[in-house]
């Protein structure tokens, strides 16, 4: 595994301090470049994508409960009525039994106590979560996907961030009889933010992650399985009691009005930029990479005596400078043109240094200010190609929009005009129940009518027989009187009788012709009855095959998410022993950097007390020479003073 800069960097300062510790000539050294002057520069400029929590914030409050409302949601029962023929009710209720009182058209018959019906009211039961509270669940969730979709693509498409350090640094230092000058300069670019800040920004992104895949998974759940294909629900969202009272449902409500009202894109780049000083141990180590590059040169450097071979002799006129002025007057061999075209030629010769010098400073200032430029006008770029994206995703956005109320329109057109169907169908077969009602109710009527008939002439029939009877009487005893009448009577009567049994048999014929074409009409229903309840049977059969795969179906479904949650599981059990694992190195990194901490402050301190101990020793060697030199001085002095004595004395 590949050291990092810091262990590198600190391998070499450990091995480089133990080598140039305690030598004499390395610490004048450094002590003569601490003493000059030492001018450093110090530049950051960092830019950070910094990414807007607040919206997976809210999507993470109101996960729990939403994954609550979806696996308890409310539901209530359908109840659904048909009329159907007594072969194919299923169960008879209280309903049916009050339906079929008021309807009697429909009895078949009665024998004694018991009611035989051809048809009857079968009431179905069954239940539906198309309620207002489900439906706005169903609908916030796919609001919230397309939500996390749009912002998912963005951010996990962004490029990390962009860094950029500088470090400038000029030197001149007196060593000795020699003058060092030292120039540094040396920047670096890089992309990846500080390490605290990228750590959190893959947090962000594994948080955005996990909402994304929960998401997606409520989305596919049964119960949305189960609300596929519902009406929408659509803004201002109606504070229903369970809306307003349940802490759930509350919680739901306020991501909805959070997400309708977040039209930001996610994130957003910053800007930092910081000239600070050097610190202490920076300058001292910049002061030690300086004079271990003086040890190099002077390493490299070749005496003359090496190169006398190699060079080549050529004569060179000579240059005068300013200090030696005076010599040039007191050289009498040169005149004074000679001696003014020497210095007018130094002259220009420095002039054409200086101006080459100084257009290279502004050819370095133009291409820094030309690359800045570049910079921000790339960045400006990006900033005006990211405000053309998210216009277009708003744009997008929008088209989704409409193109779901246009939906939204299009259902509820479709299912009114279903509930139109449905309303209409109803009506025409409440008529046409009605209709085979009054039909029923007029064929009672005319069989009682016809009943009546029949008793009042039975009761004529009874009367004229009593009456004959009376007549036979009174006959027998006046039969010598009217024995013609009689005769006469007798036939009037045989006509009247055959009169009145041919008008009965026609009659009778009558009811029969209409019972056969009543009989007829009963079989063809009968028929169409039994072919209704084929295509029924066959349906239902349908049905419950379909019923029976789907219930395969979410078995298998539920053994997936089953199947799912176990390698989750795992998952999250092998992170979290790579959290752990990770975490004990960082601890064990930390140690150790620590440790190296204390031992780079305890070598600093050992080579501050050295320095201090060599110039304490500087100190008392300078003060020593100046005694010495002042003992010397005072020597000299009484030495000169008794020898002018002992002069005087001898003159």
């Amino acid at each position: 595994m590949p050291k990092s800069y810091n262990e590198l960097y600190s391998q070499y300062k450990d091995s480089m301090s133990s080598i140039l510790k305690d030598n004499d000539f390395y610490e004048d050294l450094s002590f003569d470049i601490g003493g000059g002057k030492n001018s450093l520069s110090l530049f950051h400029r960092y830019f950070e994508k910094k990414i807007d929590l607040r919206w997976v914030d809210a999507i993470e409050a109101c996960i729990v409960p939403l994954d609550t409302i979806i696996r308890n949601p409310r539901k209530f029962i359908v109840q659904e009525e048909e009329i159907v023929p007594i072969e194919r009710a299923r169960k008879i209720t209280a309903e049916s039994v009050r339906h079929l009182a008021q309807h009697t058209n429909m009895i078949a018959r009665v024998d004694g106590d018991k009611v035989t019906p051809s048809q009857i009211l079968n009431v179905f039961r069954e239940e539906s979560f198309e309620i207002y509270e489900n439906r706005f669940i169903y609908t916030l969730i796919k609001n919230v996907q397309r939500f996390i979709d749009a912002r998912y693509n963005v951010l996990f498409n962004l490029s990390d961030d962009e860094n950029m350090a500088s470090m400038k640094m000029e030197s001149e230092i007196k060593h000795g009889n020699e003058l060092i000058t030292y120039k540094l300069e040396i920047a670096t670019q890089s992309s990846g933010g500080h390490e605290s800040q990228a750590g959190k920004t893959a947090s962000a992104f594994q948080r955005i992650d996990r909402i994304k895949r929960i998401i997606n998974e409520f989305a596919g759940s049964a119960f949305m399985r189960e609300l596929h294909g519902c009406t929408p629900v659509r803004p201002p969202i109606m504070r229903t009691n369970v809306i307003s009272k349940d802490p759930n449902f509350r919680a739901c409500l306020e991501l909805w009005q959070f997400v309708s009202s977040y039209t930001d894109v996610g994130y957003e780049i910053i800007a930092k930029e910081s000239n600070e000083m050097v610190s202490d141990q920076y300058r001292d180590d910049l002061n030690e990479l300086l004079g271990v590059n003086y040890l190099l040169l002077k390493r490299n450097v070749v005496p003359e005596e090496e190169l006398k071979s190699r060079l080549k002799s050529r004569r060179l006129k000579p240059k005068m400078l300013k200090r030696l002025a005076e010599e040039l007057v007191l050289n009498y061999d040169m005149d004074e043109a000679e001696i003014r075209k020497v210095f007018v030629d130094e002259m220009k010769r420095v002039s054409k240094k200086k101006a080459a010098g100084e257009q290279k400073i502004k050819d370095a200032i133009a291409r820094a200010l030309q690359a800045e430029n570049d910079r921000k006008a790339e960045i400006a770029e990006k900033i005006r190609l990211e405000e053309e994206r998210r216009k277009e995703i708003e744009r997008r956005k929008k088209e989704r929009e409409a193109a779901r109320i246009a939906k939204q329109i299009a259902l509820e057109k479709e299912r009114k005009a279903k509930e139109k169907a449905r309303l209409k169908a109803k009506k025409e077969k409440e008529l046409a129940l009605a209709k085979a009602k009054r039909e029923k109710e007029k064929e009672r009527q005319r069989i009682a009518k016809q009943k009546e008939l029949e008793r009042i002439k039975a009761e004529k029939e009874k009367a004229a027989l009593l009456k004959q009877k009376e007549r036979e009487r009174v006959a027998k005893e006046k039969a010598d009187k009217i024995a013609k009448e009689k005769a006469a009577k007798l036939k009037q009567k045989e006509k009247e009788r055959a009169a009145r049994e041919k008008a009965l048999q026609q009659e009778k014929a009558k009811i029969a012709k209409q019972k056969q074409l009543e009989k007829e009409r009963l079989n063809k229903e009968k028929e169409k009855q039994l072919e209704a309840e084929k295509a029924r049977r066959i349906k239902e059969k349908e049905k419950e095959r379909l019923a029976r795969e789907k219930a395969l179906q979410k078995e298998k479904e539920r053994a997936a998410r089953e199947k799912e949650k176990l390698k989750e599981r795992e998952r999250v059990a092998r992170e979290k022993a790579k959290l752990k694992e990770k975490e004990r190195a960082e601890k064990a990194k930390i140690k150790e950097k620590e440790r190296r901490e204390k031992e780079r402050l305890a070598a600093k301190e050992k080579e501050r007390l050295a320095r201090e101990r060599a110039k304490l020793k500087e100190k008392q060697a300078k003060e020593r020479a100046q005694l010495l030199a002042k003992e010397k001085a005072a020597k000299a002095k009484a030495k000169a003073k008794a020898k002018k004595t002992g002069t005087e004395s001898d003159k």
